[in-house]
């Protein structure tokens, strides 16, 4: 079903997976169900996603045997092999999902904090992240399969939920003394983005729309400068992005700065 996906049905599948999955792991406890169910239904509306968990989901589990042999403070031991991983997973959410259970009881033993959100986001830290990072790769490995990271010599990807881990693979190949020159600055691009990133996640304080939306401009002014003839709008408008979040960001902390540089760096590569 991937295969039939045009680039711009690809991109919006990505963006759209992040965002829910965003959505879900970081909500909080008393909208859990609610995010969840948003969460299985996109899956379950995305052929290409559903697919792969399908093709995964072969090994069948007794989940409402191994949570109420669950020990109060015990926690899910997941499994070794990928695609039982990915089943288990995927079963124990819909279990959870199906029965409505209280996820401040399935979660008391992932944290030692009174707080239920505390619990709530380290359950979803070691139980819904290893899974929204087996379907990230997967979408990584479908847009190498049709061909869509070709556009420049660099792709692009965010492990673990996109926390700022901006990381990147360059192809190899004869350069010349400018083209050096030229690598080295998008190199330092790069690392001024990736820490740009890292902290833009860390900031609670900025919408997640806004997050994404920025993200995925910079994603593209960063290609595009690796290009011969890079399109100025693009990276003008990623700048415009990474100003509107200066903007919410407060003055002197590190976000702004990077924010600032960043902006200074991207105007350099095109004039």
């Amino acid at each position: 079903m991937s295969a039939a996906l045009t680039e711009q049905e690809y991109q919006k599948l990505s963006h759209n997976f992040r965002s829910y999955a965003s959505r879900f792991l970081k909500c909080n406890f008393y909208e859990y169900h609610d995010c969840l169910k948003r969460f299985l239904i996109f899956i379950e509306d995305s052929p290409t996603i559903s697919n792969f968990i399908q093709e995964n989901n072969v090994e069948e589990f007794n989940i409402e045997q191994i949570i109420n042999e669950k020990t109060f403070n015990q926690k899910f031991r997941l499994p070794i092999k990928k695609s039982e991983e990915i089943a288990f997973i995927f079963q124990l959410f819909n279990y959870i999902s199906e029965n409505k259970l209280d996820i401040r009881i399935i979660a008391i033993g992932y944290s030692s904090s009174k707080r239920y959100q505390d619990k709530v986001a380290e359950f979803n830290n070691m139980v819904a992240r290893p899974l929204v990072d087996h379907i990230s790769t997967y979408l990584t490995e479908v847009k190498i399969d049709l061909g869509y990271d070709k556009k420049s010599g660099t792709h692009f990807t965010f492990n673990r939920d996109f926390k700022g881990q901006f990381n990147h693979a360059q192809d190899q190949g004869q350069i010349s003394a400018h083209q050096t020159y030229n690598e080295t600055n998008v190199e330092g691009l790069k690392e001024l983005a990736e820490k740009f990133i890292e902290e833009l996640q860390k900031n609670d304080d900025i919408p997640e729309e806004k997050k994404e939306e920025t993200v995925e401009f910079l994603e593209a002014a960063v290609q595009e400068v690796e290009s011969d003839k890079p399109k100025k709008a693009i990276v003008k408008t990623a700048m415009e992005k990474v100003r509107g979040i200066n903007e919410l960001a407060t003055a002197g902390k590190n976000l702004f700065t990077l924010g600032g540089q960043l902006i200074d760096s991207l105007a350099g590569m095109v004039g």
